[in-house]
């Protein structure tokens, strides 16, 4: 792959979300996880990709994003044992295999769900001990974890990477790019949401609106952002029900 597609390729990484992983709580009902839709440059940058038999873990990611969850586990898993020491591989197998974890029809009460989930985040976590300083590799730890909340996808996981993006950021200063400032703030509107601070989840998602003027947003991350105001609307109505319901 040449240095521009290379370099199309982060941007594109940069720009989308995994998102929405698993619901908050891990039933044994199937998640449903609709095949988001593709740009014009995304779908220009799948077809280079296709030629190129190295670019597995890129095309992998961008199916991944986009819900092609068969399609994805398969090139990653081929990347992966192709080349075993692939922090950012082993990281995006493991956030599909979450995905499809929460996809699957599991008849016992979501125990085969939540031990699939566990190896799946297990994956992701060794990637970021594996790659301490890979700033990708945190993303996407922090857009996985940051809907969930169980065992070894905890929030908690997700703070702990607020904490590493704001010190990343600082170092970088003016130099950070955009889409990445704009992916950390719409994860952690999610991961706030999680865990009942609708403030602080508001703080995060006007800051995302803020970056994101005059900025055109894929159909993933406009499907993202949808998402992430939902649930924060869902939270928020249910806080006021609590306070009414406190004072009759």
């Amino acid at each position: 792959m040449n240095k521009s597609m290379n370099k199309i390729t982060k941007i594109m990484a940069l720009n989308l979300l995994i998102g929405n992983v698993i619901a908050w709580n891990m039933g044994s009902a199937p998640i449903d996880f609709p095949v988001v839709a593709y740009s014009d440059q995304e779908l220009q940058l799948v077809t280079e990709l296709a030629k190129d038999s190295s670019a597995k873990t890129e095309l992998g990611a961008l199916y991944s994003l986009h819900n092609e969850l068969d399609k994805a586990e398969h090139l990653l898993s081929a990347a992966l044992k192709s080349e075993s020491d692939d922090p950012l591989a082993q990281a995006w197998l493991g956030a599909t295999r979450a995905k499809q974890a929460g996809a699957m029809f599991d008849p016992l009460m979501g125990l085969v769900k939540l031990y699939r989930l566990h190896g799946a985040c297990a994956d992701v976590n060794a990637a970021v001990a594996q790659a301490p300083d890979n700033f990708e590799v945190h993303m996407i730890r922090l857009a996985t974890f940051a809907p969930t909340n169980v065992i070894n996808c905890s929030v908690e996981t997700a703070l702990k990477d607020e904490v590493w993006f704001k010190q990343f950021f600082a170092k970088q200063g003016k130099n950070a790019p955009l889409e990445l400032k704009m992916q950390f703030n719409l994860a952690m509107s999610k991961a706030y949401v999680n865990i009942d601070n609708p403030q602080q989840a508001t703080i995060y998602l006007n800051e995302f609106k803020q970056l994101a003027q005059g900025q055109k947003l894929s159909p993933s991350v406009e499907h993202e952002l949808a998402q992430a105001t939902k649930l924060l609307g869902t939270v928020v109505n249910t806080s006021k029900t609590q306070q009414i319901g406190e004072h009759s």
